[in-house]
């Protein structure tokens, strides 16, 4: 590892989670330590410690940020007193516990006295006394039984409006979720960012500080979270004499993102609105993303693209590849899926295809066993499609490409929701990065790409039938497909060389000229981003 000069320039990196799972923020982190930079990113913890993690000369610094603004002030005094006097149940613990309590007065109440007199009745036969019930005491016991279950009813009332609420969030169209967040657009006060996500404060005051200290040249943002943490740590570093350039990286379109409640989306775009005039370059995902951001605010050019496009790392001797892991010959057609399973992903429309393809096999890269993937497992048992379903844990991401190279299909099956519609995957680039056809569902971005360019098929988002037939297609003209897709034009393309290129322009054009090393013919090429502790799926496979 060689040393960097004092004068090298700094660029800090924030993506707003511990930046040590976040595959685009490694491959930032290494871009800008092979342009000669001093990269650091600052990753966020709410509950774990303190660590430093070295990868190459870059590092990452993971802070913990435990929640304080909550529990101060106004907002603390208010949240105490409700602990104190509130007369429903905080959470579904407390209501299990006092319906249990309930149950227990009930099956009390069931249990007589005359039962307990008949119970003892064979040891006390010959004289003993035997007690009547008291009529005062069962009406009371009653009545306490009665009430008992009037408060808990009344008191688990505000508990289960809020849960309904959580789930009609969940549940509500893509058109309804729309109208709800532009609703409160409108009136931005129903939710503005420091009201509705006060852990940004506890960020700002606590990394804040680190920034203060360390005195990056450039902030590079990645998502919505830390836009106000960097913007003003530069309006600090100004009052000081300082310059600091700001890149914000628009991985969402923030009023598009599915599964989380409108209130919480509307805040985020609040938290958008404010400081994105503060930045001196935005980056984005896809070209459809780039207008969107540049209409919804006013921007001057639309943001220059770094795609999700994956590092490719050279085999090494007896790397494995799906096919070999699965012990599939070569003439199986095997079709993959990697990333989330959540269910706005439609994998399920994956699984439902095997059924009128009765030769293929489908293989999810999945990062956990999650309660998504057990009912994925349970549709393939009643679909009597499980032997053809096989699931496998996340690899390194630099590996990905050549693991699955010899699958014939990569899948991308979204349902329709508006970020859905804007995205250009990380699994799209991995596919083809992978010499891969690409099936993707009629999602806008990626279907425009595969149809222009002839890179697979496109199918009716949820459709398993359409699904089957384009699978049937793609199958039937996999060699003159696969050609295209090996073409070195969309190779380079869908790789990281390409975006990496646009980060130092980007860079170079902030902070003014960037080390001879940044020009070099290599420069932009990664081999290898993992830190020295690569995150690892919970679970493993065994054949």
């Amino acid at each position: 590892m060689s040393e960097l000069p004092a004068t090298a320039k700094r660029v800090v990196i924030m993506p707003g989670n511990d930046a040590l799972s976040d595959v685009r923020v490694l491959k930032n982190l290494a871009t800008a330590s092979r342009f000669g930079l001093d990269a650091v990113a600052i990753g966020v913890t709410r509950s774990g410690q303190a660590r430093t993690i070295r990868a190459g000369n870059a590092r990452v610094e993971v802070i913990p940020v435990v929640p304080r603004t909550v529990h101060v002030g106004a907002r603390g005094w208010w949240r105490n007193l409700k602990n104190v006097v509130r007369p429903w149940y905080r959470d579904d613990s407390e209501w299990k516990s006092a319906s249990a309590l309930v149950a227990y007065k009930a099956r009390n109440r069931a249990t007589t006295r005359q039962g307990r007199d008949a119970q003892r009745e064979p040891r006390v036969r010959g004289g003993a006394h035997q007690s009547k019930p008291n009529a005062w005491s069962r009406a009371w016991g009653a009545l306490d039984l009665f009430a008992s279950r009037v408060v808990l009813k009344l008191r688990s009332t505000p508990l289960r409006a809020k849960q309904r609420r959580a789930f009609e969030d969940r549940a509500l169209s893509q058109v309804a979720r729309e109208r709800a967040i532009a609703r409160y657009r409108r009136w931005p006060f129903r939710a503005r960012w420091r009201r509705v996500l006060p852990t940004i404060v506890d960020d700002d005051i606590v990394l804040g500080r680190v920034l203060d200290k360390i005195k990056p040249d450039l902030i590079h943002v990645h998502d919505v979270f830390m836009m106000g943490v960097a913007a003003a740590a530069a309006h600090r570093a100004a009052q000081a004499g300082r310059t600091v350039a700001l890149v914000y990286d628009a991985r969402e379109y923030l009023p598009g993102l599915a599964y989380l409640p409108p209130r919480t989306i509307a805040a985020y775009c609040d938290l958008e609105r404010e400081f994105i005039a503060d930045f001196d370059a935005v980056l984005t995902v896809s070209a459809t993303l780039a207008q969107f951001l540049k209409r919804d605010h006013d921007l001057v050019s639309e943001p220059a693209l770094v795609l999700n496009a994956p590092v490719v790392a050279p085999p090494g001797a007896g790397d494995p590849t799906v096919r070999d892991v699965l012990r599939l010959a070569a003439d199986v057609p095997l079709m993959v899926y990697i990333g989330g399973v959540n269910p706005a992903r439609g994998v399920h429309t994956a699984i439902e295809a095997l059924v009128p393809v009765p030769q293929a096999h489908l293989a999810l890269l999945v990062n956990s066993r999650s309660h998504v993937v057990r009912e994925l497992e349970d549709l393939a048992r009643s679909l009597g499609v499980s032997e053809r379903l096989h699931l496998l844990p996340f690899v390194l991401p630099e590996r990905v490409p050549h693991f699955l190279s010899t699958a014939d299909i990569g899948l991308s099956t979204l349902l329709h929701v508006k970020n859905h519609d804007l995205a250009l995957t990380n699994k799209f680039c991995e596919y083809l990065c992978a010499g891969l056809p690409v099936i993707t569902s009629d999602t806008p971005t990626q279907a425009e790409i595969v149809t222009a360019h002839g890179l697979g098929a496109v199918y009716t988002a949820g459709d398993p039938d359409d699904l089957a037939r384009a699978v049937t297609d793609v199958l039937a003209n996999l060699p003159a497909i696969r050609a295209r897709v090996q073409d070195p034009v969309v190779q380079e393309t869908y790789s990281w060389t390409g975006q990496a290129a646009v980060l130092r322009t980007t860079y170079e054009s902030l902070i003014g000229p960037l080390p001879p090393q940044a020009w070099e013919p290599d420069a932009t090429r990664l081999t290898h981003i993992s830190s020295d502790e690569p995150p690892a799926a919970d679970w493993t496979y065994t054949p």
